[in-house]
């Protein structure tokens, strides 16, 4: 007979740092659905709850849906918003009927207000809800900030394994995979977690690149060891100021003793290699100038400190300002600026564009620029990501415009544009590859896609909420030193 298995999630990569509040309306803006809504919304995709719809048909597991809620990497979420999700959550759970098992997809970076481990009090919310014989799988982010309340609240858990994350649909599926053989076997494994005062930023974070990508392989070995269900690194999330904040290490087992092993030795290699971590930044001025005198573009321009997809306003100016001093040509920004549309959309194509753009969030990333040109677009944008990461999501930036000022084009949208691939420009009728110069609101996912074509990438030393220099930012909850944010930390704890 075919087990019954509630699916459900809460989704934020929450940025404690950033002036706007993340309210109810941010999630029914961006990723919102109930029922068998989910299935319609995520089937096909590349993402957890479309991994796990696929691994259910092969397992013959009867999935049934509650909510998923997602939104965009931003500030601390509302009490309001976060009590009302989970109070939504355990209602749809209670509705339910019995159940076999609950598959729960989270960040593992959320922070509510007042509520610091957000994902980890969802988490106890459900449990407390279903007999303790009832398994929970969870999965959670390559930036999770795990901690033992996180850990605990699940009776397994499995992180992504790639950044970018192009490897969603995978370990959804993993977790039904997991969830099955709990159900089967009515095993549980032995969870082991190792926590280390380490904070790289998410820059060097990706997994195709040295250092990290040496750790992982090691790490997948050591997976296929006899006894291991699982292994994950969590990299963390060090915009999210909380006192679990670090990267975690954890493996589960059947025994004890051989998942401390692995999970020790893992957390020693990366300690060891923690001055291997370099950001590698490029001021300003020197980026805009080498990108323009390279023989053959496109040439990105990293704007990591106006992350769009790290909880950034994605307004920053400092690189479009720069671009338009120095007389750029043939270069592409993308702003998210709601009032510079609304004009835009009143004059419509043709018109003359005068007025400030970007710059008007907040005063961490860059002020507003002036910038006079001919609109060349003007329509609401929405679309289909085709890349391999989150394959099929549906994607609405609202109205959009673009500006062309002499040689920098400027798209302005309405809602953050998070560049996972270029359809948002090719949306816009701007062809990426033909550009010689493209700014990316990003760290590391704008690679999933651009890096296929790029002909070279500049990381630039921008200011902003997602800037690679921690030492930028003013921690006040930490619990301990984490290397780079302080000197050095102690590992291990003494």
């Amino acid at each position: 007979m075919s087990k019954r298995i509630f699916i459900t999630g809460i989704w934020h990569e929450t940025n404690t740092f950033a002036a706007t509040q993340t309210g109810l309306d941010d999630f029914h803006a961006y990723q919102y659905a109930e029922g068998d809504e989910i299935f319609a919304a995520f089937a096909d995709t590349n993402t957890e709850i479309g991994g796990a719809m696929n691994a259910a048909i092969e397992l013959d597991l009867n999935l049934v849906p509650g909510l998923f809620a997602g939104a965009v990497p931003s500030g601390l979420i509302t009490a309001a918003a976060f009590n009302t999700l989970v109070e939504r959550t355990l209602e749809l759970l209670m509705g339910a009927g019995d159940v076999d098992g609950v598959l729960v997809h989270l960040h593992g970076a959320a922070v509510a207000d007042g509520v610091p481990e957000a994902d980890a009090a969802i988490l106890a919310a459900i449990r407390q809800q279903l007999p303790p014989d009832i398994p929970i799988v969870a999965t959670f982010d390559l930036h999770a900030n795990l901690s033992e309340a996180l850990i605990a609240g699940a009776d397994a858990l499995v992180g992504y394994d790639t950044y970018p994350h192009n490897d969603m649909g995978a370990r959804g599926a993993e977790a039904a995979q997991i969830l099955h053989r709990m159900l089967w076997s009515t095993k549980r494994p032995t969870k082991i977690l190792r926590k280390l005062p380490f904070a790289p930023p998410p820059q060097v974070q990706g997994t195709a690149a040295a250092p990290v990508a040496g750790i992982m392989a090691k790490m997948h070995d050591m997976e296929t060891w006899g006894g291991i269900w699982s292994a994950s690194i969590a990299w963390g999330f060090p915009y999210s100021d909380v006192a679990h904040l670090g990267v975690g290490i954890l493996v589960q087992g059947d025994d004890y003793s051989h998942a401390t092993r692995i999970a020790d030795d893992l957390a020693l290699t990366i300690w060891h290699q923690r001055g291997d971590f370099d950001a590698g930044l490029v001021g300003v001025e020197e980026a805009v100038r080498s990108a323009m005198a390279a023989p053959q573009g496109p040439i990105i321009l990293v704007d990591v400190a106006d992350n769009a997809g790290g909880g950034a306003p994605a307004d920053g100016t400092t690189i479009l300002a720069e671009l338009l001093d120095q007389s750029a040509s043939n270069a592409v920004v993308v702003i998210q600026d709601i009032q510079a549309v609304r004009i835009a959309k009143a004059l419509g194509v043709g018109g003359m564009f005068s007025g400030n753009v970007g710059g008007k969030s907040d005063d961490l990333h860059g002020p507003p620029v002036p910038l006079v040109g001919s609109i060349i677009f003007q329509q609401a944008v929405r679309y289909e990501r085709r890349g391999d990461y989150m394959t099929g999501q549906q994607i609405d930036l609202g109205e959009a415009a673009v500006i062309q000022a002499g040689g920098v084009t400027v798209m302005l949208t309405e809602a953050k544009a998070m560049p996972f691939d270029a359809d948002h420009l090719g949306a816009a009728e701007i062809v990426a590859e033909r550009q010689q110069i493209i700014v990316v609101k990003s760290a590391i996912a704008w690679q999933a896609h651009f890096r296929a074509f790029a002909k070279g990438e500049i990381y630039v030393d921008t200011p902003g909420v997602c800037a690679s220099n921690l030492a930028r930012f003013n921690y006040g909850n930490l619990d301990r030193a984490i290397y780079p944010i302080d000197e050095d930390g102690i590992y291990p704890p003494k």
